[in-house]
């Protein structure tokens, strides 16, 4: 890329160590093709470098000329084979230097100096003394060849530096790309790369991903003499960024820094191995608190978005005691702790040290655990997880007592009220007619079978993004003629079994549609772990998040629509996320006379009470429920084979 990637109409504006690196193969002997592949940008092709050795041949044979070196500019126009040599020698039963070359080294692989030194070695000069003669002739030849070579990049070599121009280092596409997006020297292009990290190449127009790896490679070659090098964070992907790409500050005595849970660094005073909570002996199980913390999290995190809200509480409360009260979380008592829910969380001073100013990365020095003060339902969000962490720190024997136990709600709990959350049919027929189009791309048909599985199924945001061919199955169920479709969906870790979801025709036929879509004939002979909601790119499945965006997406489009028939009348709409459908589903199936147990259980309720939130004669009636109103969405008669 950078002048390895070489300009190739005309000779090099500056002549660097890659230069001579491809000048000294060419004089070795290898072939073009293998300097090409070594040495050129992969958009070219050999004839790129068969014209970039001919004008760094004139070039160095000018410049030697130049600096009155005779015999640099005669020996470097040298062409490979010039140096002949010797020719076989009957006399003697050593083969030729050619039929040597072809048995040990038939893949070119050796300058043509070391397969002299090879043939010397294994032919000594007594078995072919005119031959050796002419070898040690050719050796002296292209020893002295090498040394002007080396002579010449001493003397000519150019070494990057910040302040130099980018079009004096690059190939001119490349330097016109990156001066259209306001980069002119080389550092200016480091600054991009360090602020933009791994996607800065989005900023400069037509360059790629490639592109943008050789830029960096040679960046990094060039580290030395540019006296920069590029930091981790600028070179990984966001998601695989973790705690140990940046260096952090170091404590200093008894002093602890803020940082996230995987990264703190706990004096041994502090570090709760002599909690004045501890359960004496019993607590021998976890030596210090941070291994407490991390045994509840496996034990109790369901999912991960459980354990990271699990995560952020314990780790707030635990750099709060060892910053602000100087004690381990094994030595807080409830007026410690009381003193944090009511007083710190609803003002986390001083701000430097616990708010951060924006998002940033947990694994950047920048890093603090709050963006502001908390809410009061916030607060007591924190207050029932805490206490859940103390009943468990309890049970397992580590503490003697739950210091949040008995702590004053920081809020009234909230009333759960579905029908401010749910679709009435009108609205989520919009929301699928918007979704709906005459021809599909992938994406869109993705879309569309991501809303006919949430609205028929209630599964959570994590579960679709979870849901794969092989949970898939087909049964039968009492009064319904047709083979019935399931999903299993596992249950959350250690808390409840899995269940299985039934998938009404309508939405098996649009899953087909969308595995065909990707190549696959039939659900069943799909790879295994193939995602029911994939990537259109990839292939891979849509994480939770994503699963977020794509509905948030679907529900302003609707919302949009139906401001241009009714102003007003898509406020609702622009409010709704994936939860809705959850909602939507469970408040749809129960009026369509759905057994409450059944569609409990669909949703993985525990307790019914759940359920009869959403309020109001087995299995089929959850189902028939669903693809009635399906049916009628898609403005369908009913169907008495249809499940």
């Amino acid at each position: 890329m950078a002048q390895t990637a070489y300009q190739v109409n005309t000779a090099p504006r500056r002549l660097t160590r890659q230069h001579f690196a491809l000048y000294r193969g060419y004089l070795d002997g290898v072939s073009e093709a293998q300097l090409h592949a070594s040495y050129a940008d992969s958009g070219t092709d050999v004839r790129s470098t068969r014209r970039l050795i001919a004008a760094l041949r004139d070039t160095l044979s000018v410049l030697a000329r130049r600096a009155h070196d005779t015999e640099a500019a005669h020996l470097l126009r040298l062409r490979p084979g010039s140096i002949p040599s010797a020719p076989p020698d009957p006399a003697t039963s050593a083969p030729s230097l050619d039929a040597f070359r072809e048995r040990i080294d038939p893949e070119g692989v050796f300058g043509e100096a070391e397969l002299l030194a090879l043939y010397q070695e294994s032919f000594p000069a007594d078995a072919s003394p005119a031959l050796d003669r002419r070898a040690a002739r050719n050796v002296r030849l292209r020893r002295r060849q090498a040394d002007a070579l080396a002579r010449m990049e001493a003397s000519l070599v150019h070494d990057p530096r910040p302040d130099h121009p980018v079009d004096g280092w690059f190939e001119p596409v490349v330097a016109a790309r990156l001066a259209a997006a306001g980069i002119s020297t080389i550092a200016d292009l480091i600054a991009l790369i360090e602020t933009r990290k791994h996607r800065w190449y989005t900023a400069v127009p037509r360059l790629g991903p490639r592109g943008a790896q050789r830029i960096v490679d040679w960046l990094q070659l060039h580290g030395d003499a540019l006296r920069h090098t590029l930091s981790p964070i600028a070179l990984v992907p966001r998601r695989q960024w973790t705690a140990d790409l940046t260096p952090r500050p170091a404590d200093h005595g008894e002093t602890v820094a803020v940082a996230p849970l995987e990264a703190i660094r706990v004096p041994a005073a502090l570090d709760g191995s002599k909690g004045t909570n501890r359960r004496g002996e019993l607590a021998g199980r976890f030596r210090t608190d941070i291994q407490a913390i991390t045994a509840w999290l496996d034990a109790r995190s369901a999912s991960e978005h459980t354990r990271r809200a699990y995560r952020r509480e314990a780790e707030r409360l635990l750099l709060w005691a060892l910053t602000e009260k100087r004690k381990p979380l094994s030595s807080l008592n409830s007026n410690d702790c009381a003193e944090y829910i009511h007083s710190f969380l609803a003002n986390p001073i001083p701000t430097a040290r616990w708010v951060a100013k924006g998002r940033v990365e947990r694994c950047l020095a920048a890093w603090r655990p709050f963006a502001g003060p908390l809410s009061d339902r916030s607060r007591e969000s924190a207050r029932s997880i805490l206490n859940a962490m103390g009943e468990w720190l309890v049970d397992v024997g580590y503490l003697s007592t739950n210091p949040v136990g008995g702590i004053e709600r920081a809020a009234a709990p909230a009333v759960f009220d579905a029908q401010t959350r749910t679709l009435d049919f009108e609205q989520w027929r919009l929301v699928f007619q918007s979704a709906t189009r005459a021809q599909y791309t992938f994406a869109e048909h993705r879309d569309r079978l991501a809303l006919l599985l949430a609205y028929a199924t209630g599964l959570r945001r994590a579960e679709l993004s979870a849901a794969t061919t092989d949970a898939l199955s087909v049964g039968r169920l009492p009064g319904v003629s047709a083979p019935v479709w399931q999903l299993s969906v596992p249950g959350a870790r250690g808390r409840s079994a899995d269940r299985t979801v039934l998938l009404p025709p309508i939405v098996v036929e649009a899953l087909r549609e969308n595995l065909a879509m990707r190549g696959f004939a039939e659900p069943f002979n799909c790879p295994e772990g193939t995602s029911i909601l994939a990537h259109a790119r990839t292939g891979l499945a849509i994480t939770p998040d994503g699963i977020g965006k794509l509905f948030k997406t679907m529900f302003a489009a609707a919302a949009a629509q139906a401001e241009k028939s009714v102003p007003g009348s898509g406020r609702r709409l622009a409010l709704a996320s994936t939860h809705w459908l959850r909602h939507t589903h469970s408040a749809h199936a129960l009026s369509q006379g759905a057994d409450i147990v059944e569609v409990g259980k669909g949703l993985g309720h525990a307790h019914v009470s759940t359920t009869s939130l959403y309020l109001q004669i087995d299995g089929s009636s959850r189902l028939l429920g669903v693809e009635t109103l399906l049916r009628a969405t898609l403005g369908l008669g009913s169907s008495s084979e249809s499940a």
